[in-house]
């Protein structure tokens, strides 16, 4: 089981709401619809960090294998995120919508860099897996 600090997890929180704020202007109304966590329908891929699977293991909400098998986000409840204040920085940064994309990638490797920073910090080894070839449970301890 792979073991992640509350410090690390603090961070990254952080980091999500600096990105928040940096996202401002480059906002696109979301419908809700779902697409974005139909990975088979939309042609795109979602990868996280082992410290993004981390916080998206913490929300407590259980991941859904099946799901994934089809091609669809793990967490995906109906057409709404499962585990919506835990998501990673994809998720946060895409939008069905493409009008600012070239400023959301941009962003996306800058804060990108900025999860990188926090696991060298706390010692987290670093990998970048797809999402729907996670398997949660091996991030549910948090320590202090």
């Amino acid at each position: 089981m792979t073991s992640v600090p509350a410090a690390a997890l603090a961070a990254l929180q952080e980091c999500y709401a600096q990105l928040a704020v940096a996202l401002q202007p480059f906002q696109r109304h979301c419908a809700a619809r779902g697409n974005c966590c139909n990975f088979a329908a939309t042609g795109h891929r979602l990868y996280v960090t082992d410290l993004e699977a981390a916080r998206m293991a913490a929300a407590g909400v259980e991941p859904e294998r099946g799901q994934a098998e089809r091609g669809l986000c793990p967490f995906l409840r109906g057409q709404l995120c499962g585990v919506r204040e835990h998501r990673a920085i994809g998720c946060r940064i895409y939008f069905c919508d493409t009008t600012y994309e070239e400023e959301r990638n941009a962003l996306y490797e800058t804060f990108l860099a900025r999860v990188r920073e926090i696991e060298a910090t706390h010692s987290i080894p670093h990998r970048y897996r797809n999402v729907t070839a996670i398997d949660f449970s091996e991030f549910e301890r948090v320590t202090s």
